[in-house]
C-alpha cells in the first residue's frame, strides 16, 4: 500500500502550527519526474482511518491502489482543527445551534498556502510550480473554500475540486462575489452535491438549491468542458460518499 508522510508547519497567518500530510505518486522514487500538485483540505481524513475524525478516511491510498489510470499527484493534506469552521468559510455567519459567529478567515487559510506552505512543498518535492499545474480541493466547508479560491486565488491554483459544498450560511455572499469574480484562469472546476447531505429535509433542499445557484452563475462564464456539476443521488454528507467520487474527480481535474 501507498504511504504517506507528515511533517508541522506553523502559520503566522493563522497564527498555529499545522500538521501536513503527502502523498506521494508511485513512480516518485523511480522516476526524477515532475509531478502537479493538489492542496487537499481535512488532511487528517484523507489517507489513515485511524487518524480521521470520525474513523474513516477518504481512501484515498487505497484508490491509487486500485486505479492505476489515475492521475499522477503530489497531494497535500492541510490539517483542521475545531477552527476549520473560521479558517474554512470566508464570510461571518452564525450556526443555528449556538448563535456563535463563524467564518471570516479564509483569506489567512489560502495566504498561508500560497505563502509559506507552497514554497515548502517547491522545494522539498519535485513538483510543477506553476499555477496550471496547482489544486486545491475539499469537502463541506472545504468545498466552500475550494470554491472561494476559484473565485479570488485563481493567480494561485487553477484546478478546483468543491465537494458537498455548504454554501448555503453564506450563499448571498458567495453568489455575489461568483457573479463579479474573474474566472478566466480557471482550467477546471469540479462541484457536486449529494441528495441526503443532511437527516433534516429542509436542510437537504438549501444544499440542492444553494449549490444549484452557484453552477448556474459559473457555468455561462466558463467553457463547457471545463466545468462540471453533478448531482449524486443518495449521496451523504461522509468521507465514505466523498471515497466514491474521488476517483472520477481527480480524473476531471487533472487529465
Amino acid at each position: 500500500m501507498k504511504e504517506y508522510s507528515t511533517f508541522k508547519l506553523y502559520s503566522k497567518e493563522l497564527k498555529r502550527e499545522l500538521r501536513m500530510y503527502v502523498s506521494l505518486p508511485k513512480s516518485y522514487y523511480t522516476t526524477d519526474k515532475y509531478y502537479p500538485v493538489l492542496y487537499m483540505c481535512d488532511g487528517q481524513n484523507l489517507f489513515d482511518d485511524f487518524q480521521a475524525k470520525y474513523g474513516k478516511s477518504w481512501g484515498i491510498l487505497e484508490a491509487y491502489e486500485t486505479n492505476p489510470d489515475l492521475p499522477e499527484l503530489i497531494i497535500v493534506g492541510i490539517e483542521s482543527n475545531d477552527d476549520r469552521s473560521d479558517e474554512l468559510v470566508p464570510f461571518k455567519f452564525k450556526f443555528e445551534e449556538d448563535g456563535k459567529v463563524w467564518g471570516g478567515k479564509t483569506d489567512n487559510f489560502l495566504d498561508f498556502i500560497v505563502e509559506n506552505l507552497k514554497p515548502v512543498i517547491n522545494k522539498r518535492y519535485r513538483t510543477f510550480k506553476s499555477p496550471k499545474n496547482t489544486g486545491i480541493m475539499g469537502s463541506s466547508f472545504g468545498g466552500v473554500c475550494s470554491t472561494y479560491a476559484a473565485l479570488k486565488y485563481s493567480e494561485h491554483f487553477t484546478r478546483f475540486g468543491c465537494v458537498s459544498n455548504a454554501y448555503f450560511p453564506i450563499q448571498n455572499e458567495m453568489v455575489e462575489l461568483s457573479k463579479k469574480s474573474d474566472l478566466s484562469k480557471i482550467k477546471k472546476i469540479y462541484l457536486d452535491v449529494g441528495t441526503k447531505e443532511s437527516d433534516n429535509v429542509e436542510h437537504v433542499k438549501l444544499y440542492l438549491d444553494s449549490n444549484q445557484e452557484i453552477y448556474d452563475i459559473l457555468r455561462p462564464r466558463l467553457d463547457s468542458e471545463n466545468i462540471k456539476f453533478e448531482i449524486i443521488e443518495g449521496a451523504i454528507h461522509n468521507e465514505s460518499a466523498w471515497e466514491k467520487r474521488f476517483p472520477d474527480i481527480i480524473k476531471f481535474l487533472f487529465n
